[in-house]
């Protein structure tokens, strides 16, 4: 399956999965929800590697678990984001830098894309940044200076995700992925028991936070496809289009201004995703 279809499917699927646990987080702790739905990972991906057996060695697991604390970092810091600040403005942020950091390490490697890629990727960049700019003058007073901080947190998270997975082999399968949830759901249930000495959260966030857990299951397993097949720059900018769908969905659900250069900014999204097509 190509690269940009399997990577706008993880954008649109992440998406999702944001809006819903920063949802689940206005009503409980986000290292709570975040670990809720991760140990919702650990079981699908435990089942998974058992049906889709694959060969894979410590290596694979090392560097899963290296996705797994910046994963698992990233989407608590995200979450909590989502919940402090405004989720128009948050993710804009935090998916400007986890799609260009990798983008960058992959071309400085020596990575060649085609002339197209080149437009496609730079002008995703340009998308998200200019909704992330495009913030009302009222909505800056419902950024403090905390939720900023978590937004870059997540994105240096997310990026650093994207790097490890991109370290193990193509031939693992789904192994680098429950490793992955494996130690992020262990790391954060931790830090959950700790700060409250239980693991649930409320039920008025459960159906938010295990529905966000499914998202961003499948949404692994695309982007790691996206990964393996390359190059890097192309999956990690597109699969970092997610805002997209968080903005659209807090437009539709929670009523947040969308203003005419944020629609300007969707537009430029899908020419370059056609551009990115093209290589």
């Amino acid at each position: 399956m190509n690269v940009v279809l399997l990577a706008c499917t993880t954008a649109a699927l992440f998406g999702f999965s944001d809006f819903l646990g920063g949802t689940a987080s206005r009503r409980d702790s986000a290292f709570a929800v975040t670990a809720n739905a991760h140990l919702l990972g650990v079981a699908i991906f435990a089942v998974a590697v058992l049906v889709f057996p694959a060969p894979h060695s410590t290596r694979d697991l090392v560097w899963g678990a290296v996705a797994g604390v910046s994963g698992g970092l990233g989407v608590a810091c995200l979450y909590a984001a989502l919940a402090a600040g405004r989720m128009s403005i948050v993710a804009p942020v935090t998916a400007a830098l986890s799609g260009a950091i990798p983008a960058v390490v992959d071309l400085a490697r020596g990575t060649r894309v085609g002339p197209y890629s080149i437009a496609g990727i730079a002008l995703a960049l340009v998308a998200i940044v200019v909704v992330s700019m495009n913030a009302h003058p009222d909505d800056r007073a419902d950024m403090p200076p905390r939720a900023i901080v978590l937004s870059l947190l997540a994105g240096v998270g997310f990026a650093a995700c994207f790097l490890s997975f991109a370290a193990t082999a193509p031939t693992s399968g789904l192994w680098p992925l429950l490793a992955a949830r494996a130690t992020s759901a262990l790391m954060l249930g931790g830090v959950t028991l700790l700060r409250r000495g239980r693991m649930g959260v409320v039920r008025e966030a459960r159906l938010a936070t295990y529905g966000a857990g499914a998202l961003d299951t499948m949404a692994n397993v695309t982007m790691l496809a996206a990964i393996r097949i390359g190059p890097l720059a192309v999956a990690s900018v597109l699969g970092s289009l997610y805002p997209v769908m968080t903005i659209l969905l807090a437009r539709i659900v929670l009523g947040e201004r969308m203003r005419w250069l944020q629609r300007a900014g969707v537009a430029v999204a899908l020419v370059a995703v056609v551009l990115t097509a093209l290589r």
